[in-house]
């Protein structure tokens, strides 16, 4: 097998060339590029624009002397890449900007052994030679046209961008490519007609239910021609204004559809919903009407809508249209098995009905999406031990052709829930792609993050409570009740994270310390309210939190708040005068 040599004894004959017509972020590929060679290999190699004479083999970036390899990835996406020998020169291009940045990333994760894990933790092997086979040929390309990883900890530009994520959430500037900008990102019915503006004039424009019209917990009544005209013109001046976004959302409003009913029950309304055997009849039939429009006047922009909750069940007569992203939300899903898993264990469980719904809109909908979850809300630090389920449940999307996956964590300003930095980077390496082993990945995080020397304690932990939960429904809002939690759980844990501590080195000890804060967690709000100097001991677990600036242990809750409840409610179950800390998301 041949080889082409490109640094050998920190000697090269190659430069990193970029078009002088290049992109921010094509200019940035070339630094990060010369970068991480320098890093690896101890020599820094030149870069300049195709402007300047060739003066030997070149890394050409993006389309650098007009070399036109682009072709190889027609009919790809626009995030697809090339990575290529060519007479001695390497080609790494691609269909974008953020494309060809990508193939940088991924060119050193092939050659230097480059892995981002965390923003504050990466690796890249030391080299006396970097040397690529003649003819080699690389050309990638994404299953999944959107991947959001929605823990605080993604949200890092930097991180998303090594990791291949265009996620709405993460501050991705122009140097990254940029990003799948949302105008708005959740739900937006009230956005479109706000009752408080409109419900003392026009009840009829809001839901009727039970023979009412709702202004509190309310949706819009679909079937109202004049709502529709209001929407219409909100989304156009939505899009006119900011130009820069790709998807706009017309979506319901969430007002806990599972307990209360919300949508409109006006005779036209559920006539349509009727004939659709589905409350998510008169939604598509209504987000429909306004795609069509956009389409016309604004063909690249995009419309978005759920799937969730009440309207979760696919319509029976209305087909999304193709400018339509359907987000379909598993909320109601057991996360101690995969959803294929949970239905082979009870055809009848909530897995199983929500399996049937993610069939049946795959094969109606040319952009479905996937809001799924990956954190215990109401008790951000309590283990939630569902690595292998996401594992599992993107496979399944990828097979049933999602086009979207966006996996919800602790979105907190402090981050900090059981995990994220683990299932940040596991997740986000599993929507790029999916062939990757789960296991291989939590080693290489676990050896780098966490050090060699206990990374096997660390893993151990891991797989004890991945093992354990196979036993139970974990939901998004247990207790530290919930009969997986349990005293001889509690001390195997601790026994393998104080050991894992004892034996961390010193710049690592803090990262276990953030892993026994969640076992601590469950041993204090599991002692019984007058067990001596629990207030004490609480208070010491205050400070630790602190220390690791975590802002939020309940899902937009005061950390004082939280504080009190673990004082004066055992399971911290009890949470009187409730507020919660809205801010926006998006």
């Amino acid at each position: 097998m041949e080889f082409i040599n490109i640094i050998i004894n920190q000697k090269t004959n190659y430069h990193i060339v970029h078009s002088k017509e290049s992109t921010e972020c094509e200019r940035y590929a070339c630094s990060e590029l010369q970068k991480y060679l320098y890093q690896s290999l101890n020599y820094p190699v030149p870069i300049f624009s195709d402007k300047c004479q060739k003066r030997g083999p070149e890394i050409l970036i993006g389309n650098a002397r007009n070399n036109n390899y682009m072709k190889l990835l027609e009919g790809k996406t626009k995030e697809a890449f090339l990575i290529k020998e060519v007479d001695e020169n390497i080609i790494i291009t691609g269909n974008s900007p953020r494309a060809i940045l990508y193939g940088v990333y991924k060119f050193l994760e092939e050659f230097i052994g480059f892995r981002c894990f965390t923003k504050d933790c990466e690796t890249y092997e030391k080299l006396e030679e970097l040397k690529i086979k003649k003819h080699y040929e690389l050309i990638q390309d994404f299953s999944f046209e959107y991947r959001e990883v929605y823990f605080r900890d993604a949200f890092d530009g930097d991180f998303a961008s090594k990791n291949m994520l265009n996620s709405n959430m993460a501050f991705l500037a122009d140097k990254h490519g940029n990003k799948v900008k949302w105008f708005n990102f959740h739900h937006s019915f009230s956005d479109l007609l706000n009752p408080n503006e409109y419900f003392d004039t026009h009840p009829e424009y809001f839901s009727l239910v039970d023979g009412k019209r709702q202004k509190e917990h309310t949706e819009l009544c679909l079937s109202n021609e004049d709502v529709y005209k209001i929407a219409l013109e909100k989304v156009r001046k939505w899009i006119i204004d900011n130009p820069e976004c790709d998807v706009f959302s017309v979506a319901q409003d969430e007002w806990m559809g599972h307990f209360i009913k919300m949508a409109c029950e006006c005779d036209e309304c559920k006539k349509i919903d009727e004939e659709n055997n589905s409350q998510s009849g008169s939604i598509i039939t209504f987000v429909n009407k306004i795609a069509e429009v956009i389409k016309k006047e604004f063909p690249n922009k995009l419309i978005h809508t759920f799937a969730y909750q009440y309207s979760r069940k696919t319509p029976t007569k209305v087909i999304p249209n193709d400018n339509v992203i359907v987000r379909l939300c598993n909320i109601e899903c057991s996360w101690s098995r995969s959803i294929e898993e949970s239905k082979e264990k009870d055809p009848h469980s909530e897995s199983a009905k929500f399996y049937e719904d993610l069939l049946n809109w795959s094969k109606i909908t040319k952009r479905l999406y996937i809001w799924d979850y990956a954190v215990n809300f109401r008790n951000y630090l309590l283990p939630f031990p569902n690595l292998r389920t996401i594992d599992k449940n993107i496979k399944l999307y990828k097979k049933l052709k999602v086009q979207g996956v966006l996996m919800q964590g602790n979105f907190s300003h402090g981050g900090g829930g059981y995990l994220d930095e683990l299932k940040s980077y596991v997740t986000a390496r599993l929507l790029r792609d999916d062939s990757e082993e789960l296991d291989v990945l939590i080693k290489e995080f676990c050896d780098n993050y966490y050090g060699k020397n206990i990374s096997n304690q660390v893993i151990a932990y891991i797989n004890l409570w991945e093992d354990h939960v196979k036993n139970f429904d974990m939901w998004l809002y247990d207790d530290a009740d919930h009969p997986m939690f349990d005293e001889v759980m509690i001390d195997k844990s601790l026994i393998l994270l104080k050991d894992a501590y004892q034996n961390a080195d010193l710049d690592k000890k803090m990262r276990v310390e953030k892993l026994l804060l969640g076992i601590e967690y469950l041993r204090l709000v599991r002692l019984e309210l007058d067990y001596p100097n629990k207030e004490e001991k609480i208070e010491q677990f205050r400070t630790k939190l602190l220390e690791h600036k975590i802002t939020e242990i309940f899902e937009r809750t005061a950390l004082d708040y939280s504080i009190d409840v673990m004082k004066n409610s055992r399971y911290a179950k009890d949470r009187p005068n409730w507020y919660s800390l809205y801010y926006i998301m998006k």
